[in-house]
């Protein structure tokens, strides 16, 4: 049962502020508890945007991601943060986010400053001083590239240790922050850069992550190879850090590589059909030949986090794919378009989600405007909320799905000519109706339909 607020508490410090003053995401944390304690909220979460500027791209912001999930989620009530420029610095990635926090009914407050969107001169306050925050962000930005681009020619670390590439870490130097070779990882990128310049990148990833017990991805590895960090050179500066890397081993290392031109005639089945059930990555198709009889090709599908070990799915045969989708397609067919034909014989019933949310919009700028009581404001919260979940649920519900394409195919007698088809034409017979396969990690257990 809700008795309180349910808050989510945003911290911010960027790179720039962290190396010219030093600002403490503590000290943010600390106040913002004791003003969630104060006012007796629930914490449901501690978003820290450590190290992301303000005008970086939501998108690119994990903390500001998870905040985001959580909203949509319906999870929090309310957010705050101590200042203004701890939320944003940027008017259109601030609208962005605002839209979203409307759409689900939740408000923020800055608590170390008088800030209210509630009226419109209160919006237009936070207008001004978003512009002039992102004006003091773009001066200050040329002031840091300055100092750091100073820092870099005396060859002084300007990023923190989780930043480094890896093979790296930050130590004090006689009192001057140095990127040294990190001892912990140095033997495992010296190896790796060792097979992968005679063998191939994703074999070297392969043996390193075995060798040294670690789950990195192919990605990462591959990045390390374009990455000229590891020649001891940074932003153009030479020796400013001890590489593991010659130039002409870089050189030779990230030079392009041949790709494999792929046969003409190869065709998947169910390439993309396929997810997963472990990571929630698209099973990728893969080839091999028969061990007497090159001419003969078997296909299968298996993850590519497995490639570098980070999953172990276990794959699984064209030919056993093809087999259920054959056995199954029609009885699946049968009771999914039964079930919509039921559903939709049903009497609709009228949603209004978008009036219940603006409604639960409007109850929240009226408790922070401090028009309602505390006992109030949450038993009409939790009553809204309530009959919004029950809308959603009708309005999904009451969607009506187009089947007459599916009834089609289920009278086509699919299954007589299906051997007399070739690769191309089975794997369009298949797309034209299949969204996706559901593999449980051994065998294909279920199917879902395109509508």
């Amino acid at each position: 049962m809700d008795n309180i607020l349910r808050v989510g508490l945003m911290c911010r410090v960027s790179t720039e502020e962290q190396a010219l003053h030093g600002d403490s995401m503590q000290a943010q944390e600390d106040s913002l508890v004791a003003y969630a304690a104060e006012h007796q909220m629930k914490i449901v979460n501690i978003y820290r945007d450590e190290g992301f500027s303000a005008r970086k791209p939501v998108l690119k912001r994990p903390a500001m991601l998870e905040l985001i999930e959580d909203v949509k989620a319906g999870k929090i009530d309310i957010i705050i943060f101590t200042k203004l420029d701890r939320w944003f610095r940027n008017l259109e990635q601030y609208y962005s986010v605002q839209k979203i926090l409307d759409k689900h009914g939740v408000v923020w407050k800055a608590i170390l400053e008088d800030y209210s969107t509630a009226s419109a001169d209160g919006r237009l306050k936070v207008n001004i001083m978003l512009s002039v925050a992102e004006n003091e962000a773009d001066r200050t930005s040329e002031r840091i590239k300055f100092v750091f681009q100073s820092k870099v020619m005396r060859k002084e670390a300007i990023f923190a240790n989780h930043s480094t590439p890896f093979g790296y870490k930050v130590i004090e130097i006689d009192g001057i922050n140095r990127v040294v070779k990190n001892e912990e990882h140095r033997e495992a990128v010296e190896f790796f850069f060792s097979n992968a310049s005679i063998s191939s990148i994703r074999q070297a990833t392969l043996m390193t992550n075995e060798k040294f017990n670690l789950k990195r991805d192919y990605k990462d590895y591959l990045k390390m190879c374009y990455n000229d960090f590891y020649t001891g050179t940074y932003k153009g500066v030479e020796n400013y850090c001890e590489p593991y890397l010659t130039p002409q081993q870089f050189q030779e290392l990230s030079k392009p590589k041949t790709a494999r031109q792929p046969q003409g005639n190869r065709v998947y089945l169910f390439s993309g059909l396929i997810t997963c059930p472990k990571c929630g990555r698209n099973m990728v198709a893969k080839s091999n030949n028969h061990h007497s009889n090159k001419e003969i090709e078997y296909h299968s599908y298996r993850c590519p986090n497995s490639i570098s070990k980070l999953c172990n799915t276990s794959g699984i045969s064209e030919k056993r794919v093809e087999k259920y989708v054959l056995e199954n397609t029609s009885k699946e067919l049968e009771k999914f378009i039964l079930s919509h034909e039921v559903a939709q014989s049903k009497p609709k019933q009228r949603s209004d989600v978008a009036k219940l949310k603006e409604q639960l919009r409007r109850v929240n700028v009226s408790y922070h405007a401090g028009n309602m009581e505390d006992a109030e404001y949450l038993a009409e919260t939790k009553r809204i909320k309530t009959m919004i979940e029950k809308a959603t649920k009708l309005e999904n519900a009451d969607s009506p799905v187009d089947i007459e394409a599916l009834k089609d195919f289920l009278n086509s007698g699919f299954e007589k000519i299906y051997d007399s088809l070739g690769k191309e034409e089975q794997q369009r017979l298949w797309r034209s109706i299949i969204d996706e396969l559901i593999y449980d990690g051994h065998d294909i257990v279920g199917i879902k339909f395109r509508t």
